[in-house]
């Protein structure tokens, strides 16, 4: 098959990629531009911008699948939810539709809400809905949080917990449940999704093989994330209600350009992001990866303890 990916150097493509290639495709990678070292050597990227809709037919033309990875989890400047998340995906159902693409596939995420209330969850739902409206067949795919390395979640977790201070904020009462699954298993998902006939107009959750809340997550990203030293005293785990780290998130969005938290993420923070258990191996066949022992990626790097320990 020909199968072109938006978003094809971004986390979840450069996962998926080597997957389809792997398994015979012709890929084209569509975006604004690519990052070096995240696709092979062999393969070129074609020009296609989802906030505009410039160049996203030419870059469809021939393909019999497309697979739509491009989301924003943060807004910045023009790069709005409703901009990326919702138009952005119309932009490339017109764009597919025009070309004659097949097949149409969207990433999407768990807990998708009409309500204005979740801006972010508001935006994927829009996206949802000019999916199941285009003229051609398509499938979605709602994951909930994704670990790997180059992920953005549980590395954000990370630098929170190795802040320079004695305690580890959990927002809330940290009871908010997640089913993280690896971004490898989503890759494979996304590969049937885009070759499995009978998968057409379906939508499947994804998630992992556990229910874990919020503090148990940032539990097992601090076992691997806090730096190591010598004589460093355990972080004590301290609850603050969302209300008061709200007016903080704000405060970061405006003096910082990649801040911790943002105020919506805050938010969803409260939320629970979760479905079946059995999702993935009821819907594809294959037990998930547990997040237990996935994590190393996350581990601070003391370039002169390695050079010690090469000596």
């Amino acid at each position: 098959m020909r199968i072109a990916v938006t978003g094809g150097s971004g986390f979840v493509g450069s996962h998926l990629v080597p997957l389809l290639l792997a398994d015979g495709h012709e890929v084209r990678i569509v975006g604004r531009g690519v990052r070096r070292g995240t696709l092979p050597d062999d393969l070129r990227a074609s020009f296609g911008d989802v906030l505009t809709g410039e160049g996203l037919a030419d870059a469809f033309q021939g393909a019999d699948c497309v697979i739509h990875l491009v989301a924003i989890i943060r807004e910045r400047g023009r790069q709005t939810f409703a901009a990326v998340n919702g138009e952005g995906t119309r932009n490339v159902v017109r764009a597919a539709e025009l070309a004659g693409a097949r097949r149409l596939v969207h990433l999407s995420a768990l807990g998708v809400d009409p309500d204005p209330t979740y801006p972010y969850l508001a935006s994927k739902w829009q996206g949802e809905q000019w999916v199941r409206g285009s003229a051609i067949e398509w499938v979605i795919l709602r994951s909930s949080v994704m670990f790997g390395p180059g992920d953005g979640f549980f590395s954000q977790l990370a630098r929170a917990v190795r802040l320079p201070q004695p305690v580890i904020v959990v927002p809330g009462d940290g009871t908010a449940l997640f089913q993280p699954v690896a971004v490898s298993d989503v890759a494979h998902c996304l590969l049937a999704a885009a070759t499995d006939p009978e998968r057409a107009h379906h939508t499947y959750d994804l998630g992992g093989p556990e229910h874990l809340s919020l503090e148990a997550l940032m539990r097992q990203v601090a076992t691997v994330a806090e730096a190591d030293w010598l004589l460093a005293s355990p972080k004590r785990y301290v609850h603050v209600p969302l209300e008061l780290l709200r007016p903080l998130a704000r405060l970061m969005e405006r003096l910082m350009a990649n801040p911790l938290v943002t105020a919506s993420q805050i938010d969803l923070l409260g939320r629970p992001n979760v479905t079946a258990l059995d999702a993935i191996p009821t819907g594809f066949g294959f037990r998930p990866t547990a997040l237990a022992g996935q994590l190393a990626y996350l581990r601070p790097r003391h370039h002169l303890l390695e050079i010690l320990a090469e000596a």
